[in-house]
């Protein structure tokens, strides 16, 4: 399974996506079903983008905004991204999400929170992550230390039940 990761963050500037980064990496070193890992976030310096290649990792020249095609199995790793990413990602697979895991923000969480934002752009960008609630299994991560909640507090694995495309509609 192909690793896709989104929104890292400035691996040489903070703790948290030195953390979450860590975490891919060690998912990919325990698991082997895990293979080839491919990053983006606009923000990370050649340098970061030379560490990310010695570990490893392909750093994606292009931003995709979300919308990769998961065509084969791929886990998209995606701690802390914005709304509008999740549902870019989900609108681009809407017909293919038996194809794909999510580690990421807690759609639930936005579920809760989006009574506040009705009438928002907030509201707009979590068209798919509504609709998609009913065939997603989510399991939270529960921070145990302080050391790593800045990195993984809200955060989730998402999978979704396969279903009929006509479910979907």
């Amino acid at each position: 399974m192909q690793m896709v990761i989104y929104g890292i963050g400035s691996i040489e500037s903070y703790d948290s996506p030195r953390l979450q980064l860590s975490l891919a990496l060690l998912l990919k070193r325990k698991f082997s079903w895990i293979g080839d890992i491919e990053v983006f976030d606009p923000v990370l310096s050649t340098t970061e983008c030379q560490v990310l290649e010695a570990l490893g990792c392909s750093v994606l020249s292009v931003n995709e905004q979300g919308r990769r095609c998961a065509l084969k199995p791929t886990m998209f790793f995606m701690p802390h991204c914005e709304s509008m990413l999740y549902d870019n990602l989900l609108q681009a697979n809407w017909a293919l999400l038996n194809h794909v895991v999510l580690f990421g923000n807690s759609f639930d969480i936005y579920e809760n929170n989006l009574s506040y934002f009705k009438n928002s752009a907030i509201a707009d960008s979590t068209t798919h992550i509504s609709a998609v609630r009913k065939f997603t299994k989510e399991f939270k991560i529960q921070t145990v230390s302080a050391d790593y909640f800045g990195a993984f507090h809200s955060s989730s694995w998402h999978f979704f039940s396969l279903v009929l495309e006509t479910e979907l509609q």
